[in-house]
């Protein structure tokens, strides 16, 4: 059997929104795996005219905003 990741779209949603969802969530079933979409920092970046990108360093997220 073929277990589906729930996934959640927090993208353009404004702080603290989609952490307070993404922590509802993780109450709601605690076992369960999540895929959580969101856009936050690097919508932030845009929204003062710089540039932003996104790598992965070991297990970590780097967002560099330039």
């Amino acid at each position: 059997m073929i277990k589906f990741m729930k996934e959640i779209d927090v993208r353009g949603l404004s702080c603290p929104e989609p952490v307070l969802i993404v922590m509802d969530e993780m109450d709601a079933a605690p076992k369960e795996p999540l895929a959580v979409l969101s856009d936050n920092l690097l919508k932030l970046a845009h929204e003062y005219h710089r540039e932003a990108s996104v790598e992965m360093r070991g297990k970590d997220y780097v967002i560099t905003i330039s």
